[in-house]
């Protein structure tokens, strides 16, 4: 390694300590439950019926898995049921099967219709390399030893790529049973578009999953895809946890209150000592009633309990650090809080619904889930 390339080396060491230095902020990640996309009213017992397609099992199976983790229906699996192999996507409302589906002992069923495609488009780049020319020259390695080195020229080289394009859109129907109707008809896509090899074959290492001998099986991209409709598909009509990563403020870099026991506070909730930050955070404002940097955090301490009562103490607090700070860490803060609150209460409506109605149960208990 000659000269050059020491000093490079030590120019990218400076900036990476440079940034984990001054650019690393503590974050905490917090959860909160995002009410269903649809609202299924007084469906409490669910079954879920065939659906049709090449791969509509595949998604029906990992629809139902995801959703049996989601402690808001009582599921029955209604695949091996063979009187209802004949209800299809489009006669799910048809009268000739409402007996069948009757006899379920379900508020409500769903059924879907899967479309699935995937292509691969072949080709080639042309890309620049380094190649050994047999000749050699004295340079000084970083111990300060002159070696031989190889002396290398650039070339093309044809190298083959395969782009992998795929697509898996799933349509579902709800059929309210007590209605006889049917409440819902929603569709969701997932889409895959990778390139393997070409000008990726030799890039980082961090890449390495671009290379062509990576690229999985065809079934290998669709089952990913089902896995992932299946998730859209849960939360369209279940209320589901999602994570955030939320940034503290020490107030010190943006003069909003560099209080040093704001940073013992953070330290505190970074341990998931929640009661005790709160406690130095307000005895911070105590102190000084107008540190925008004590609001802040005292917020995302609020924020962090998730319930309705507390999650609108989160947004007194945003707003008066916001008061006291015109900080865009504050604005973001509260405009989050504002799209919480309206989900809480969305939610709380859809499980006030959903325990006013009572749980069906199955003559036989086999292959019911009750949660």
């Amino acid at each position: 390694m000659n000269k050059q390339h020491i000093l490079k080396l030590s120019a990218s060491l400076i900036i990476v300590a440079m940034l984990v230095w001054f650019g690393c902020a503590a974050k905490t990640n917090i959860s909160r439950i995002k009410p269903a996309e649809v609202s299924l009213g007084g469906i409490r017992t669910l079954a879920l019926l065939n659906f049709e397609g090449r791969f509509g099992e595949t998604v029906r199976s990992d629809f139902y898995n995801k959703l049996s983790e989601v402690p808001h229906f009582n599921l029955i699996d209604s695949s091996k049921t063979n009187a209802l192999d004949q209800v299809v996507y489009d006669q799910v409302d048809d009268p000739r099967f409402l007996p069948d589906l009757e006899n379920l002992h379900a508020d409500g069923v769903i059924t879907g219709r899967v479309t699935a495609n995937i292509n691969d488009i072949r080709g080639y780049d042309q890309v620049q390399m380094k190649e050994g020319t047999g000749r050699y020259k004295k340079e000084k390695n970083i111990f300060g030893k002159w070696v031989d080195v190889e002396i290398k020229k650039t070339v093309l080289k044809r190298v083959p790529y395969i782009i992998r394009q795929a697509s898996l859109t799933t349509d579902f129907k709800v059929f309210n049973l007590k209605t006889k109707r049917v409440i819902a008809t929603k569709k969701v896509t997932e889409n895959y578009n990778q390139k393997f090899g070409g000008n990726k074959e030799y890039a980082l290492s961090v890449l390495g999953g671009m290379k062509l001998s990576r690229l999985p099986a065809q079934n290998q991209t669709l089952n990913e895809l089902s896995a992932r409709v299946a998730s859209q598909l849960v939360a369209k009509i279940s209320p589901t946890k999602i994570n955030q990563t939320i940034e503290f403020c020490d107030g010190g870099k943006f003069g909003y209150g560099g209080n040093a026991m704001i940073k013992r506070g953070i330290e505190f909730a970074k341990r998931g000592l929640w009661d005790e930050a709160k406690d130095i955070w307000q005895d911070v404002i105590k102190a000084e009633p107008n540190n925008a940097a004590a609001y802040y955090n005292l917020g995302i301490a609020y924020e962090n309990i998730g319930d309705l009562e507390n999650l609108k103490k989160a947004r007194t607090m945003y707003k008066k650090a916001i008061r006291y700070g015109d900080n865009k860490l504050f604005m973001n803060a509260l405009a989050r809080i504002q799209s919480a609150i309206k989900d809480r209460q969305r939610y709380e409506q859809q499980k006030n619904m959903l325990q006013k109605t009572p749980v069906k149960k199955t003559q036989e208990e086999k292959g019911v889930r009750v949660y």
